[in-house]
């Protein structure tokens, strides 16, 4: 199971192993320094046989990275170190810098030569401590190393990275990040995800129990995600009955594939209800959703009394896809929001109906109700700016959340969900999602899923991640340029790629 954790929680592990264990510092940086060569040595003989710089700083990182030299040097390799930066030293570090005196590694100056021949630059300088912006000299130096060709391995964190926000102005670009014992959110949101390359989790020696003494984020993966559970005894109206309140002028599409997706997450009834001037369009397909009219009144006012005699037939409520911002959509969306308790998916034109409307919040708080922003909604609705997201996304999106007692899948190339309880972190998928469509995919596998009895945070978890899965498998047969929202419906749950399938979107 991969949790995620804040720089702060990391340090209070590291005390706790310490203070209430007994196992000294000295022991967690060994293992920290030992676990990395060793890695290194298991992958990358030939690069480490061309000789490894190692950039150590003054504080515990670059105690790291002295434990590196030694353990490198022992096993046979070249390694040389650059110091980088002056400042006080914890006596761990002191001592392994003094071990790699005695044994004679060779420190240098950062010339040329020496960055550009090396057939590994390891980044000890910073680690998970650093905020702010670079020094002018370790800046000039980072900015030379990253021109190398060769492997960059970053310890904890590429020094630049804001371990919490993931945010960064420069960086030591790795191509690997090995963290220690669990990953942070740095690694995950912002410029840090593309600074850190591909990241893997180093054991320390700090015991489980204590990581669950904090409160912690996950990383969603095969082992926490589930699909719902299916009886081969049961019928359609144990899988449940969706309404999807969806579709405008120009966006009829939306709702169709959001019903298509539900079917697909296996609901066992999908009805889309549509403004009565789009009838005869969402009456041609497809065949297996069934088409009802919002009721109007002859003044075109919502019929509330007709509508509530048809909702009580439905168990999940779908909301926006292709709705449109007017009145009209205000209106449905205020009386949905007050009368509905039931689970339900508010996404697209729901969302920017609430930004306008903040007074329906108040009918959602600490309802079962899910909602799917992309940052452009999310900025809208928590009248944030995207600058202030792209310096630190998680505490306007927590804030937010806390606020108005709401659950929210934040999506993005990292999907987050919160509800207060539960955190969970998404990084399946790649850019052939970012097209119109892939939302509407993704709401209505919410939607199927909470039909079926999932809680919303497992459904919003598992259709996010079953979604970004699908495309990285599609992306081992096609480009990536090329996927299509139909390709993901035709291929969703098809989790061999040599069965995935790309179809016509006639």
């Amino acid at each position: 199971m991969n949790v995620i954790i804040t720089s702060e929680q990391m340090k209070n592990l590291d005390k706790s192993t310490i203070n209430d264990l007994g196992i000294p510092s000295r022991v967690l940086m060994e293992n920290a320094g030992k676990g990395c060569a060793d890695l290194l040595l298991s992958y990358f003989d030939e690069e480490l046989s061309l000789g490894t710089v190692i950039l150590c700083g003054y504080g515990n990182n670059g105690g790291d990275g002295y434990v590196i030299a030694r353990w490198l040097h022992y096993y046979g390799y070249p390694v040389s170190i650059i110091k980088v930066g002056e400042g006080d030293s914890s006596p761990e570090t002191i001592a392994n810098r003094t071990l790699c005196e005695k044994l004679n590694i060779q420190y240098v100056k950062p010339d040329d030569d020496i960055i550009f021949q090396a057939g590994v630059i390891i980044d000890a300088v910073y680690g998970i401590g650093f905020k702010g912006t670079l020094k002018t000299e370790v800046a000039e130096l980072i900015s030379k190393v990253n021109e190398s060709p060769a492997l960059k391995i970053a310890i904890d964190m590429p020094s630049g990275v804001n371990a919490d926000t993931g945010y960064a102005e420069q960086a030591f670009q790795a191509n690997i990040t090995l963290t220690m014992e669990a990953l942070k959110y740095g690694h995950l949101l912002g410029k840090g995800k593309q600074f850190s390359g591909f990241t893997e989790v180093i054991p320390i020696g700090i015991p489980d129990m204590l990581s669950h003494d904090e409160e912690t984020a996950l990383l969603l993966d095969e082992d926490i995600v589930n699909l719902p559970d299916r009886s081969t005894f049961s019928h359609k109206g144990d899988f449940g009955r969706i309404a999807v309140f969806g579709g405008s002028p120009g966006f009829t599409g939306a709702a169709f594939m959001a019903s298509t997706a539900a079917l697909k997450a296996g609901a066992g009834l999908v009805t889309i209800f549509c403004h009565p001037l789009q009838t005869e369009i969402y009456d041609s397909k497809p065949y297996e959703v069934m088409v009802k009219t919002v009721p109007l009144r002859d003044n075109g006012k919502l019929d509330t009394k007709a509508l509530s005699k048809e909702l009580v037939k439905f168990d999940i409520i779908l909301f926006g896809p292709g709705c449109g911002v007017s009145e009209y959509t205000n209106e449905l969306l205020s009386f949905v929001a007050e009368v509905w308790a039931k689970p339900a998916v508010i996404d697209a034109d729901g969302l920017n109906t609430l930004a306008q409307h903040h007074d329906i919040f108040k009918h959602l708080a600490d309802k079962p109700i899910v909602l799917t922003p992309h940052w452009g909604e999310f900025c809208r609705l928590a009248e944030v700016t995207m600058e202030d997201m792209h310096r630190d996304c998680l505490s306007p999106f927590k804030n937010f959340v806390k606020k108005h007692k709401l659950k929210v899948l934040l999506k993005s190339d990292t999907s987050i969900y919160y509800d207060t309880d539960e955190m969970y972190f998404n990084i399946t998928g790649n850019d052939g999602l970012a097209t119109g469509g892939s939302g509407d995919i993704l709401s209505g596998l919410i939607a199927g899923f909470l039909a079926q009895k999932m809680y919303p945070a497992d459904a919003a978890g598992a259709a996010a991640y079953y979604l970004g899965l699908t495309a990285d498998l599609l992306a081992e047969k096609q480009e990536t340029l090329s996927i299509t929202p139909t390709d993901i419906l035709n291929n969703i749950f098809k989790f061999d790629p040599e069965e995935s399938e790309v179809c016509d979107e006639d």
